[in-house]
C-alpha cells in the first residue's frame, strides 16, 4: 500500500483511479498520465504487481538530506523490482528539475536498486495507447460476462484462427475478441493498430511472457 496517500478531494489539479486486475483494486493516480503508465504496466505480461507510491526515498546532496516519493514500483515476473517516476518530458528540461532526477537515479544505482523515468513520449506512444484504452474499457466489462469467457475461448480452440476477422467470425462478435484479448487469453501486436486484419495467437495455460511495453 502507498507510504503516502496519493488521492485527497481537497487536492488541485486531476486526482483519479484505474482499475488493476493484477492488484484486485484501485491504482491511484496523481495525473491523467500516471493513468496512462498504469495502463502499460496492466497489459506488460513481464509486470505481475503494482505499487502506487511505495517507499520514502531518502538521499543526499551536498550533505543536504532529501525526500524522494517514487510514483510506482513494478515487480517483473523474474523477481526484479523497478522504481519508476512519470513526467511529461517537457518538464525534464527544466535544469532543477533534471538535476533532482540525476541525483536519485545516483543514489538509487549506489544502491543497486533500479529506477526509470517514463515521460509522456514512451507512455502516449500511439497506437498503442488507443489499442489500451480499447482493451481497458473491455477488461472492465469482462466482470459482467462471468463464465462466457470460457465458452467462448473452447469455440476459439476448436475453430482457431489467424487474425481478429478470423475470430470474429468463430465468435460471432468482435466485442467477443476484444475481451479475450484484454483478458490474455489472445495476443496481438499493440504496436500497430488494431484492425479485423491484425494478427492474433492462442496464449496457452501456464505460458510465460515477460514481454514488457514500457
Amino acid at each position: 500500500m502507498p507510504v503516502r496517500k496519493v488521492v485527497t478531494p481537497s487536492g488541485r489539479g486531476y486526482r483519479g483511479y484505474e482499475p488493476s486486475k493484477k492488484m484486485g483494486r484501485m491504482i491511484a493516480c496523481e495525473s491523467a498520465l500516471e493513468q496512462d503508465a498504469v495502463r502499460l504496466f496492466e497489459f506488460s505480461p513481464g509486470v505481475v504487481k503494482i505499487e502506487e507510491q511505495p517507499e520514502k526515498i531518502q538521499f543526499y546532496v551536498a550533505g543536504e538530506q532529501c525526500t524522494y516519493f517514487p510514483d510506482f514500483e513494478v515487480i517483473l515476473i523474474h523477481g526484479e523490482i523497478i522504481h519508476v517516476e512519470v513526467k511529461p518530458a517537457s518538464k525534464l528540461k527544466k535544469r532543477a528539475l533534471k538535476e533532482r532526477f540525476e541525483k536519485i537515479a545516483q543514489h538509487y544505482a549506489s544502491k543497486n536498486r533500479q529506477f526509470r523515468i517514463l515521460t509522456d513520449t514512451e507512455i502516449r506512444a500511439e497506437p498503442r495507447l488507443s489499442n489500451l484504452k480499447l482493451l481497458a474499457y473491455h477488461r472492465r466489462e469482462c466482470d459482467k460476462d462471468g463464465s462466457n469467457l470460457t465458452e467462448w475461448i473452447k469455440q476459439f480452440s476448436v475453430l482457431p484462427a489467424k487474425t481478429i476477422a478470423g475470430a470474429t467470425a468463430v465468435l460471432g462478435d468482435i466485442t467477443k475478441v476484444y475481451r479475450l484479448i484484454a483478458s490474455g487469453f489472445l495476443r496481438c501486436d499493440l504496436s500497430k493498430p488494431i484492425t479485423p486484419e491484425s494478427l492474433i495467437t492462442f496464449i496457452t495455460k501456464g505460458e510465460q511472457n515477460d514481454a514488457l511495453l514500457f
